[in-house]
Formats: C-alpha cells, sequence, structure tokens
C-alpha cells in the first residue's frame, strides 16, 4: 500500500459490481486490464486501501461473480443485491446496509474504473481524513461523482433514492459541504464498446 494512504479503521470500502453492463454487451466485471479482470482489480485496491473492511455488491451474474470472488476469502464480503435490475440506488442501499456499526464512512469504488488503484485514490483519502465528517468525492470532467466517500450521517438519505441513481445526486445535494479532489483517473470508464477499445489500446502503451 502507498506510504501516502493512511489506513483508518472506521473506513469501508464498497465495490459497486451489480450491473449488467448493457451497454458494453458483456459483463464489464470481467474485462481483462493488465492480465487481470477490472472486478479483480477493484477489490485489490480497496483491500490494499481498507484492509479486510470490503463489502463487494453483486447481482447480475451472480454464480460466475461469486466464483471469482471466492479467491479473497473472508477478507471480503460478498452481498448480493436481488434488486439489482431495478437501479443504482438499491446496490448502494445494500452496500451501506451491509456495514458493520463501526463503520464511520464508505469509500464508494465502481469496477469500471481501470485507471484507479490504492496510489491514484491516495488524495481522496486524504483529503477525506482531514474532513472525516464531511463527503469526499472525485472531480472530473466538471463534475463530481464515484469514487466517493460517504460519512455515516448521510446514509440515510440513500435511503430515499430510488431507480438508476446513486452518489452522485446525494453530493449534489450535498452542494459546497462536500471535499471535491480532482482524481482525472476516474475519468475514464468502461460502459460501451468504444470505451473498451480505448481500454486496449492503453494497455499497450502503459
Amino acid at each position: 500500500m502507498p506510504s501516502s494512504v493512511t489506513h483508518s479503521p472506521s473506513l469501508w470500502t464498497i465495490v459497486l459490481a451489480a450491473g449488467a453492463s448493457t451497454r458494453l454487451g458483456r459483463p464489464k466485471q470481467f474485462v481483462r486490464f493488465k492480465a487481470k479482470s477490472l472486478l479483480r482489480r477493484s477489490v485489490e485496491t480497496a483491500q490494499a486501501l481498507t484492509p479486510d473492511q470490503v463489502v463487494v455488491v453483486i447481482g447480475a451474474n451472480r454464480q460466475r461473480m461469486r466464483s471469482a470472488l471466492h479467491a479473497f476469502g473472508g477478507g471480503v464480503r460478498v452481498v448480493d443485491n436481488a434488486r439489482w435490475e431495478q437501479g443504482m440506488s438499491t446496490s448502494l442501499n445494500a452496500g451501506l446496509h451491509a456495514l458493520p456499526r463501526r463503520a464511520t464512512a464508505a469509500l464508494l469504488l465502481p469496477v469500471d474504473q481501470p485507471l484507479l488503484n490504492a496510489f491514484t485514490l491516495g488524495p481522496l483519502i486524504a483529503a477525506w481524513e482531514r474532513r472525516p465528517a464531511r463527503p469526499a468525492a472525485a472531480c472530473y470532467g466538471g463534475r463530481l461523482g464515484v469514487p466517493a466517500i460517504l460519512p455515516r450521517r448521510l446514509w440515510t438519505r440513500a435511503k430515499s433514492l430510488r431507480g438508476d441513481v446513486g452518489a452522485r445526486d446525494l453530493l449534489r445535494r450535498a452542494g459546497s459541504r462536500v471535499t471535491s479532489v480532482a482524481l482525472p483517473a476516474a475519468r475514464f470508464d468502461v460502459d460501451t464498446t468504444r470505451d473498451l477499445a480505448a481500454l486496449y489500446a492503453l494497455q499497450l502503451t502503459i
């Protein structure tokens, strides 16, 4: 784990991996980048940041997902979101509901941002540690979004979310009280076949 990241015993990571990747036409969780699936890369990043304090929310392709996550053993809690088809809000709530009482904040980590790792996420963690009562969020493309860290006081608001909305809506409601962190690595995600082609091209250059 990079020295710039200080592990907080109250911070847990929720890896959001329940979607069916309909725009991509194949499960993005199993797209490979630099010899590892995006799912594995995300979980390994989560484990580096919050060792043994990781929840992975699954939904579509659940049997294949469980098989892939078996390699992490008891260090990862797998949560099956039976309502994943109803949108991102259900996965967010499933993940938050699975956190223990000792957790005071949750790092929301998607599986489709392959340039994120423990090093690139270091500034986000550090910004939250300076103001742990406030949410901290990545800023890219002129907007706030995931990855983001939500303090417990915002979790009840998540229960009011419906449909295909998630953390970005909570961050918008929080307004100026969000600690914004420039995180250009978060701007690249894998949603479409064009994104996938760009990922494969990028793999050849780094």
